[in-house]
């Protein structure tokens, strides 16, 4: 499926490269924050190096920037281990760790797109593609390939699609429900699972400060300006289930809600008859 934002709507459609628009991207940066994920970002890191492995062009450069925001656990050392194997074994890609203590990941994921913008600041945006993904998540092997289809075929921004990993930590019915709730969804947005072409990032006006919904902020202002939104929904990262929330009014609380709606059924009491 492709989505064209028209008039600062989507619709269903094909989608035509805009005018103007390069369609070589030569740099692809990715960024993802860490907060107090020691369990889970050792195989987020693992998969990110998988979606880098498996880039086929060997004119694109790669850079990854983790944010760790606030880390109280090993997060810090474990994404320094991964730097270092990372970049011994595939000497054509640069890793920047980058630490903040703002606890919001509106900031850091801001932070990380600044860096990888100074980085390449000889670069004009439009040769610059931008993809985030979350420490609690595993992105495909085709993930940042497929964003550079749907970039040299003209889109400007990318949203996927998410699965769930576990869901043994919740009631039962609750995968049940969420399906069924989200696959009718028309376009979710997760920071999990997002990319967008610089320039557009830029004169979007890039992510807020937000300690959450910073995704959906950022989309719905690139959506204002008529940028050309793509998606996939084959390309799916599959994240946590988890109950404990790292960002308020997340996804965790998206599922708690829904969680919290799943009526138990009770047991019909028998019925008397007389005696």
């Amino acid at each position: 499926m492709e989505l064209v934002a028209l008039e600062g709507g989507t619709q269903c459609g094909t989608a035509r490269p805009a005018l103007g628009l390069s369609t070589e991207p030569t740099r692809v940066g990715v960024v993802l924050p860490v907060h107090d994920e020691e369990e889970l970002a050792p195989a987020a890191l693992a998969s990110v190096d998988r979606a880098i492995a498996a880039v086929s062009d060997r004119f694109v450069t790669i850079g990854v920037v983790i944010v760790l925001d606030a880390c109280s656990d090993r997060s810090s050392e474990l994404v320094a281990e991964w730097q270092h194997r990372s970049v011994r074994r595939n000497g054509n890609r640069s890793i920047e760790i980058v630490a903040t203590d703002v606890g919001s990941v509106g900031h850091a994921r801001k932070l990380g797109c600044a860096a990888l913008l100074q980085t390449w600041a000889d670069a004009a945006p439009e040769t610059i593609w931008l993809a985030t993904t979350d420490a609690d998540s595993e992105v495909p092997h085709n993930w940042i390939s497929s964003q550079l289809r749907i970039r040299r075929e003209g889109g400007q921004v990318w949203v996927g699609r998410v699965s769930v990993r576990d869901w043994s930590g919740r009631s039962a019915g609750t995968a049940d429900a969420w399906h069924r709730q989200y696959e009718i969804e028309y376009l979710p947005i997760h920071g999990a699972n997002f990319g967008i072409g610089a320039a557009t990032y830029l004169e979007a006006g890039g992510f807020a400060e937000l300690p959450t919904g910073e995704d959906r902020d950022l989309f719905e202002r690139a959506v204002a300006l008529g940028a050309v939104i793509r998606c996939d929904p084959q390309v799916r990262v599959v994240t946590s289930g988890r109950r404990q929330a790292r960002a308020p009014r997340g996804f965790a609380h998206a599922l708690t809600s829904i969680e919290a709606g799943i009526r138990t059924p009770t047991v019909a009491e028998p019925e008397l008859t007389p005696s």
